[in-house]
Parts: structure tokens; C-alpha cells; sequence
């Protein structure tokens, strides 16, 4: 009894083989953009010379630069309007703050104290000739009547200048400037501190109200009573003025009355006369009818 040989191997178990898979499309080439995009190399043909190559060469160089010109100009193109855009907006804001300077400043000048020229220019009690007038001439061309659209424009300007020109006025400054000393020895007499004291000195460094509040107040105060006591005597004078003036008229009247008096008595004196002489007629007519009662 002879043994078998064994089977030959089979498939392994399992589904039935199928077709075998497809490999996934290719991705289409990107191209890039034709401004962008370099010429293809050119085939050189047997016996092409060297110049044809050069010029191959700038002609694609040509035609790049074009392209790259065409997008700058377009860059250059929206950075002008960009930069319009803003220099417009600049000029409007210029406008608009020199627009509101104008009127801060004439609600300044219009609200100062105006007895005092130092507050209405807003200059220092030091500052010189030099710097009242640059400081007027810088405020007088920021709100001249000219230049800026406000009701009461000329009435601030004329209010400036009235005030410059008392300042460089040196008998007005003068009398100014003694008002402002006696203020600050006012002032001084009433914190208690001699009249020889400092300006910078560390007593008045922290008082509350500060010393040039005080100073100015005081200032005020002086400028009030003086310009009170000056209404007054203006007054007085006025009244003085008029007391003359009403004797002066009632002289005049009083010899109008005696020359109008004079002339009506010289125009009845014909007939004064004539009433006279028939009064002495008419007496001695009488005289001569009256009997002799003792005959």
C-alpha cells in the first residue's frame, strides 16, 4: 500500500480577488500669472547666431518690465488718492482748531477784567515793550474781525488793542503798575508779612488762593474804587461844568430881557410923549375954566 503525495497549497480564504485599484488623477499644473510667468527657454536651431538670442531675451525683458510698470502705476495711482484723502483731512482739522482758537479767544477777551490791560492782552506784569507787541500782533491777526465769523469779533479786537496801547503807553503803564504794587502790599499786610518780602519767596508758594489769585484780586479791587472815585469826579465836574454853563445861559438871558426891555421902551416913547403933552393940556384947560369962587 503505497501513500499519497499532498495536495498543492490553495488561495488563502477570503473574497475573490478583484480589479486592481486606479491611481488617483493628477493635479492640474498651476500656471503662474502670465505677467509674472518667464518665457520658455527657446530651441536653438542648428547655425542661429548669438544676436538672435539677445534679442529674444529683450523682448521677454521688455515685455516684464511693461507688465511690472502697468502695476506700479496702478500702486502709484491709489497711494495718491491715499495721500489726497489725507492732506484733506489735515487741512480740515487745521481749519476747524484755528476756527476754535478764534472763538475761545474772543470769549476770553470779551470776559477778561477790563479795567486791567494785563488781563485782557494776557501778559505778564515783566514783559517789555518787545513782547507786548509780538503778543498783540500774534492775537490781533488770530481774531481780526477780517478772519473770523463772530458777532462781537470787532468788539474783542477793539478791546485788544485798546489794551495794548495803554501798556506801551509809559505815563498809563506807570500809574497801572503802582496799582499792582499797592495790591501786592495789600495782600502782604494781610497774611501778616513784611512789605519787604520776596515774590519767591516760600511763604507764598502754597497759599490757597494762590499768591497771583490774591494779587489779582486785589488788583481788581483797587482798579474798581479807582475808577469809581474817576466817575465821580467826572460827575462833579460835569455838574460844575452845567452850574456854569446854566449861569453863563441865564446872563445871556437876563440881557436879551433888558435889550428887548430897552427897545419896547424906545418904540412907546413917541407915544409916552404925546399922552404926556395932552395930559398937560388938558390940566391947563382946566385950570383956566374953574371959577373964582371969592370974585
Amino acid at each position: 500500500m503505497t501513500g499519497r503525495a499532498p495536495p498543492p497549497p490553495g488561495p488563502p480564504p477570503g473574497p475573490p480577488p478583484g480589479p486592481p485599484p486606479r491611481p488617483p488623477a493628477p493635479a492640474p499644473p498651476r500656471t503662474a500669472p502670465p505677467v509674472l510667468s518667464p518665457l520658455p527657454p527657446k530651441e536653438h536651431k542648428a547655425g542661429s547666431t548669438s544676436a538672435e538670442s539677445t534679442a529674444d531675451r529683450g523682448a521677454a525683458t521688455s515685455a516684464l518690465l511693461e507688465s511690472s510698470g502697468n502695476a506700479g502705476n496702478g500702486l502709484q495711482q491709489s497711494a495718491s488718492i491715499t495721500f489726497n484723502n489725507t492732506a484733506d483731512d489735515k487741512r480740515a482739522f487745521a481749519l476747524e482748531r484755528t476756527s476754535l482758537l478764534q472763538q475761545l479767544e474772543i470769549d476770553r477777551i470779551l470776559s477778561a477784567f477790563r479795567l486791567n490791560p494785563y488781563d485782557v492782552l494776557e501778559v505778564p506784569l515783566e514783559a517789555d515793550d518787545k513782547e507786548i507787541n509780538k503778543i498783540y500782533r500774534k492775537k490781533s491777526l488770530l481774531i481780526h474781525p477780517d478772519k473770523v465769523k463772530h458777532e462781537r469779533a470787532v468788539e474783542a479786537f477793539d478791546l485788544l488793542k485798546k489794551a495794548s496801547s495803554h501798556l506801551l503807553d509809559e505815563e498809563k503803564r506807570k500809574a497801572l503798575d503802582e496799582t499792582v504794587m499797592d495790591a501786592r502790599l495789600m495782600v502782604l499786610k494781610e497774611l501778616n508779612l513784611p512789605f519787604a518780602t520776596p515774590y519767591d519767596d516760600a511763604r507764598l508758594a502754597n497759599l490757597s488762593p494762590s499768591w497771583d489769585d490774591r494779587v489779582r484780586s486785589a488788583t481788581k479791587e483797587l482798579m474798581v474804587d479807582d475808577e469809581l472815585r474817576r466817575r465821580k469826579a467826572i460827575r462833579v465836574q460835569h455838574q460844575a461844568e452845567g452850574e456854569v454853563q446854566r449861569k453863563k445861559e441865564q446872563a445871556v438871558e437876563e440881557r436879551k430881557r433888558k435889550v428887548e426891555h430897552d427897545a419896547a421902551w424906545e418904540q412907546t416913547r413917541d407915544h409916552r410923549v404925546a399922552d404926556w403933552r395932552a395930559f398937560q393940556k388938558g390940566s391947563k384947560k382946566k385950570k383956566k375954566s374953574d371959577p373964582n369962587v371969592l370974585g
